[in-house]
């Protein structure tokens, strides 16, 4: 293999069980694949484009690609997901884009989910053998990227001698290239106004691989999880930071309330290190005093229910240093017994409840009028062998229970299982869930439940700070916060039609909110605006617009003939 002076880096964006890359998270491979091509040849340009810059036009990023001397592409969905901020690329476009004439002297390398575990489309779906996309890739590595580059870029081994299945031994083989490699990020759509989160490994691996994991995960193929060291993962951070990155996620891990236990390795739910999570947390704050945004994805319910006290003190020790409008993800996957005993779950129902009444209790304070700090995402899998038609109401009953005690979860997940190589996952049994009943069953949450903890979540006059704009909708923006799971609000312009900073909640949807900017200024409130405000109507809103001069309260009240509620007169500024 020649010198290699330039590299095409193509992110197609990856979804895993605990790694996210669909923007605006930029996910750990773009960095490490960076770090490892810079650490054994500093002078190579990289040249890193997202999928969704590339389908601008396939012409000119193919014209781009052919004058490189190596093009590597990093996909791609193994989870089930619905995206916002981008799509992650298909296994069609990936033939076309890497299929053109123009590339075909140019080696080709496939990393990431789908060179490793096949070729997930959809759920529901068993995914394709990676060998598909072979050609156009000439090679599928189906390792560790960042180990298996450092051999292709060793001028004494090199792409045609390196091992394709080399992966890593230990955490501490990452650790030159999570720093070097941070200098990609500056290549990110989103860095220049910081509209991206950089995702975080702690740890790779499950402490249920003792007894196999979930059938369906692919976490516990990894074997004894490899746990970095808290120094390292606050090194990555700084850098990133220095680099001017400000959201974080620690979101690569199977469970971060294990993070640092000494007994993973020895037992399934290992007692969680309340200390190493407030070093860890501390010690990144450090570093990174001015960040926007410092979030968490994954944690098992199970070791919450199992080692509740604990538990409690690792919550609190995060909730010390993160930003609020955090999200715990519970992968619950099913409340059906047998579908819990055929998969080997994390635990049972009235466990999986408790977990949730535990956080809820810690995680469910809020500051001022903002989001709760901390409180419990659940997902909902579907798919699974030991289905029936008793595992929706399962399912049903289990959210039922939830909603009446009164407690909260952020956001529930329903998706359907993806079929990969490489899990315990057996093929289903006949009778299943037919997929009208599913799609029933989906839709029976969101109008019974969604609606009910979105409220709970956010009432009127929640104060969401430092929202961005996703997309516009006609007369309407489509507004996000940044952070993890963040909740999408729907706000009609206003006359001056600029995009606000912060936004309070009016009014409530399945999975969304309807905001209005804040504070509050009613001579600028566009008509739409006012009828967005429930109880306001299209002929209210058509006299407070003609009242003209609103100085007061009062004023307010008289044109509208109704009292205003205390969380809308807490919002309303009367200053130009």
């Amino acid at each position: 293999m020649n010198p290699v002076e330039n590299v095409g880096l193509i992110d197609g964006y990856v979804d895993e069980p605990t790694v996210l890359g669909v923007p605006p998270y930029m996910s750990i491979y773009p960095r490490y694949v960076a770090g490892s091509i810079w650490t054994k040849s500093p002078k190579t340009q990289i040249h890193y484009q997202t999928i969704d810059q590339i389908r601008k036009s396939f012409e000119n990023a193919q014209r781009h690609w052919s004058k490189m001397d190596l093009l590597i592409l990093i996909a791609g969905m193994i989870v089930p997901g619905k995206y916002i901020g981008g799509t992650p690329i298909s296994i069609r476009e990936t033939k076309t884009l890497f299929s053109s004439p123009l590339l075909e002297d140019i080696p080709k390398i496939l990393v990431g989910p789908w060179a490793s575990f096949g070729c997930g489309i959809q759920g529901g779906k068993m995914a394709l053998s990676s060998e598909v996309l072979a050609p156009p890739f000439d090679y599928i590595v189906k390792g560790d990227a960042e180990i298996v580059l450092v051999q292709v870029f060793d001028p004494s081994i090199g792409l045609e001698s390196a091992n394709l299945e080399a992966t890593r031994e230990s955490a501490s083989e990452i650790e030159p290239y999570t720093t070097k490699g941070a200098q990609i990020v500056t290549q990110y759509p989103g860095f220049s106004n910081k509209h991206i989160i950089c995702e975080i490994e702690t740890y790779r691996g499950c402490p249920r691989f003792i007894t196999g994991g979930c059938s369906f995960c692919v976490e516990p193929s990894y074997g004894i999880p490899q746990q970095r060291t808290v120094n390292d993962i606050v090194k990555e951070i700084e850098s990133l930071y220095e680099l001017g990155v400000r959201a974080f996620r620690l979101g690569h891990q199977a469970d971060l309330f294990t993070y640092g236990s000494q007994e993973i390795g020895e037992y399934e739910f290992p007692n969680p290190n309340v200390d190493a999570i407030d070093e860890l947390f501390s010690k990144i704050r450090k570093v990174a005093p001015d960040l926007d945004v410092l979030h968490i994805d994954n944690v098992n319910p199970g070791t919450i229910a199992r080692h509740p006290e604990e538990s409690k003190k690792v919550a609190k020790a995060i909730m010390k240093y993160h930003t609020p409008g955090d999200v715990a993800a519970f992968g619950v996957e099913s409340t059906d017994p047998e579908v819990i005993r055929r998969n080997n779950l994390k635990g049972e129902v009235d466990e999986m409840i408790e977990a949730v009444r535990i956080l809820n209790e810690v995680g469910g304070k809020r500051e001022s009028r903002g989001l709760p700090h901390l409180l419990p995402g659940i997902n909902l899998l579907y798919g699974l062998p030991g289905e029936s038609k008793k595992t929706l109401e399962h399912n049903m009953n289990f959210l039922a229970q939830i909603l009446d005690e009164g407690l909260i979860l952020r956001r529930i997940n329903v998706r359907q299982v993806i079929g990969l190589q490489g899990t315990n996952l057996e093929p289903t049994s006949g009778k299943g869930i037919k997929r009208n009943h599913f799609f029933k069953h989906r839709q029976e949450i969101r109008d019974r439940i969604d609606v009910e903890m979105i409220k709970r979540v956010a009432p009127p006059g929640t104060i969401l700070q430092s929202v961005f704009l996703d997309a516009e909708q006609g007369n309407n923006y489509l507004l996000r916060q940044l952070g993890t799971y963040p909740l999408l609000c729907h706000m009609v312009k206003d006359t001056s039609g600029l995009v606000p900073k912060d936004v309070f909640v009016v009014d409530h949807g399945p999975r969304s909110l309807t905001v209005l900017p804040y504070p509050f200024r009613p001579q600028q409130a566009s008509l739409s605006q006012w009828k967005s405000i429930p109880g306001i109507g299209s002929k209210r809103a058509t006299r407070i617009r003609a009242a003209g001069n609103l100085h007061s309260v009062g004023d307010i009240s008289t044109a509208l003939d109704m009292e205003i509620p205390e969380w809308l007169h807490q919002s309303l500024s009367f200053e130009d």
